[in-house]
C-alpha cells in the first residue's frame, strides 16, 4: 500500500507543469551575479514543461534581472540546454484465479495466471542556462542576441506568467 501511495504522489506531482518562480519542489529558476553586469540564469523544469517554455522562462528571468539592477538591455553571451532524462517504472503484477471442481472423492483444480509486465516511462527534464551581460542605454541594432529588457517583460510576461502577466 505504501508503494502504491508513493507512486500515486509521484504521478500527481509530475502531472503539474513547473510554475514560473524560484527553484522549488517542481523546479524553477536560480540565478547568480557574476560581476557588475554579468548574470548566470538556470531554469530546471519537470517533464510536463516544454523546452520552449523553459527557454522563455530563462529569457524572462534575464529581463527581470536586467531591470531589477537598473539596466536597460541585455546581451546573451552563452546558452546551454542541459536536459536530463529519467525513467519512471510502474511495477508489473500478476493475478491468479483457481477453480476447484470436486467429483466425489476427486478434485480437479485449474489455475489461470495473468501477468502484466512493468512499464518504463521515459521523462525528459528540460533545462535552459544563460549567461548575460546587462547594459544601460538603447539596445544596439544588428546584434541578434541583444534584447530590450522591458520589451521582453511585456511580450513574454503573458506567456510565462499566464493570467498574472496580463
Amino acid at each position: 500500500m505504501k508503494k502504491l501511495l508513493a507512486i500515486l504522489m509521484a504521478v500527481l506531482l509530475a502531472a503539474c507543469a513547473t510554475p514560473y518562480g524560484k527553484y522549488g519542489l517542481l523546479g524553477g529558476y536560480t540565478d547568480s551575479r557574476i560581476d557588475e553586469n554579468t548574470f548566470s540564469i538556470s531554469v530546471d523544469n519537470n517533464g510536463m514543461t516544454s523546452k520552449q517554455v523553459t527557454s522563455m522562462q530563462a529569457l524572462y528571468r534575464a529581463a527581470e534581472l536586467t531591470v531589477e539592477h537598473g539596466f536597460d538591455y541585455f546581451v546573451v553571451g552563452s546558452t546551454a540546454n542541459n536536459a536530463r532524462s529519467i525513467s519512471m517504472v510502474t511495477p508489473g503484477n500478476s493475478t491468479s484465479n483457481t477453480t476447484i471442481n470436486s467429483y466425489g472423492s476427486t478434485a480437479l483444480a485449474t489455475t489461470t495466471t495473468r501477468y502484466t509486465p512493468s512499464t518504463i516511462v521515459p521523462i525528459e527534464l528540460p533545462n535552459s542556462t544563460l549567461v548575460i551581460k546587462a547594459f544601460k542605454g538603447v539596445k544596439p541594432e544588428g546584434i541578434g542576441t541583444a534584447y530590450d529588457a522591458k520589451s521582453v517583460l511585456k511580450y513574454l510576461g503573458p506567456q510565462v506568467l499566464g493570467e498574472k502577466g496580463k
